[in-house]
This record gives C-alpha cells, structure tokens and sequence, in this order.
C-alpha cells in the first residue's frame, strides 16, 4: 500500500479530531443531562415547599374546629385584637369580631332572671349604651357587623350549649353558651349567628380562646327582625349579641 500523501494525512487527522468531539459531547449530555433533570426537580420541591408554608394555614379534619382558628376562609378576617369590651368580675368579654368590621357596640340590659351586670371597658370603639328606659343594669352588648362577618369566642372557655336561636318562635340561626374558665356558675351566651366557614359549629365540650376561636359568623336578620343597634349605624344592624348570664340551678344542673 502506497504512503499516504501529506494531505491525506492532514484529512485524516480532521476526521479523527471531529469524531473525538462528537464522542466527547455525547459523554458530557450523558453526565449532566440527568443532573439538570434532579436539580429541577429539587427546585420545584422547595419552591412547593415554601409557597405552601407561606399561608400559614394547616388543614384541619372534616367537621372539627380547630382551636385557635386562625382567620377565616370564607372572608379573610384577621383574628380581631384582643379588646376587653367589659368585665364582670374574673370574666373579661372580648370583642368578637375583627375591629375593622365593627359598626357600632350597644350595652344594654337583659330582662331574664340570672343576668349578670357588666361594666364596660372604655377602649371600645363605637360604644354607646341603650337610653330607652328599659331594665336599669349591663349584662349584654350587640356587637354590630355586616352580615357573614367571622365571630369569634368572647371568652376563655368551655362550650356547654349549642342550641336554635328563636325569633317569634322560628329557628333563626345558633346560641352558643359558654362557660367562663375559672367561672363555673357564668354562662356566656353568644347568638344571632349562623354556623362558620364549611357549615363548621363549635361541639359541647369544645375548649375556646377569646378572640382566637371561630364559633360562626354573624346572620343576616334583617329580613326577621328590627334592632335598637340600627339607630347608631348606616345599615340594617346585624349583629353578634353577647350576654352575661348565671348558670341555672336546680334539679339536673
């Protein structure tokens, strides 16, 4: 076989060095490609991560109340200040809803054996007292906010009671009754609500912090029935009703 010329030579070796380079770029796809492919997927995983941590909520089971309940889901309400509406002895009501929802606070009497007199705090905003002549003494406060407006507990305690709030007779909405920590013979009761996000009403025996625990939100009365807290607001005045009672006694109590 002849020699080779110099310019075969050189075609060769040309040859020889771009096969080399082809050989050297599969290698190099071969090692990074899938470390590429890892390191995505890895990306995807923290940014997952971080973006759920960042709502600052955790899902709770079907049909329990968590306790505390941070805000709501249906209206975004911050969980409201801990603003001392009035205090009766070791009891302090709280008010029971987010400031920023608040239309006015009515202190007024309750006509039924067993009410307990309140003195109300001077911080609360929008506060009057009812001057109607009615019965002399506080031991309820309408707290008035628009329809759907997340209600928190007033109080520190345990629910005791869950029963239909009655207007002329007729189911309208939830009473929830709760009884003070450390107060055993007070009952809080709280109505003119209707249960919270999910359809979610607090259980008997369902521990509750004041300002913290969602037990509802406020219902839409208006159509059923007319209130005195309307007079010191721009709407229909809805509102949580707040009362400060004794625990009955007697036979099975």
């Amino acid at each position: 076989m002849p020699p080779l010329t110099r310019d075969e030579l050189r075609s060769r070796r040309a040859v020889r060095r771009q096969a080399d380079r082809h050989r050297s770029n599969r290698v190099l796809l071969t090692v990074v490609a899938p470390a590429v492919l890892v390191a995505a997927v890895i990306a995807a995983l923290v940014l997952a991560f971080y973006d759920g941590g960042s709502s600052g909520q955790a899902a709770s089971p079907p049909g329990q109340l968590a306790s505390p309940v941070t805000p709501s889901a249906v209206d975004g309400d911050p969980a409201p200040q801990r603003v001392v509406l009035a205090r009766a002895g070791q009891v302090a009501v709280v008010l029971p809803v987010a400031r920023r929802q608040v239309t006015a606070v009515l202190f007024h009497a309750v006509a039924e054996p067993g009410a307990i007199n309140m003195t109300p705090s001077l911080a609360v905003p929008h506060a009057v007292a009812a001057d109607d002549g009615g019965e002399p003494g506080t031991s309820g406060v309408d707290v008035g906010a628009p329809a759907g407006t997340t209600v928190y507990s007033p109080v520190d305690g345990v629910v005791t009671a869950v029963v239909p709030h009655r207007i002329a007779g007729r189911p309208e909405g939830l009473e929830i009754i709760i009884t003070p920590s450390d107060v055993p013979d007070a009952a809080v009761r709280v109505s003119h609500i209707e249960p919270g996000p999910d359809g979610i009403v607090p259980q008997v025996g369902t521990s509750v912090g004041a300002g913290r625990t969602v037990i509802g939100r406020v219902r839409d009365l208006s159509r059923v029935a007319t209130f005195d807290i309307a007079r010191y607001t721009n709407d229909a005045g809805n509102n949580v009703q707040v009362d400060l009672l004794r625990q009955p006694t007697g036979p099975g109590n």
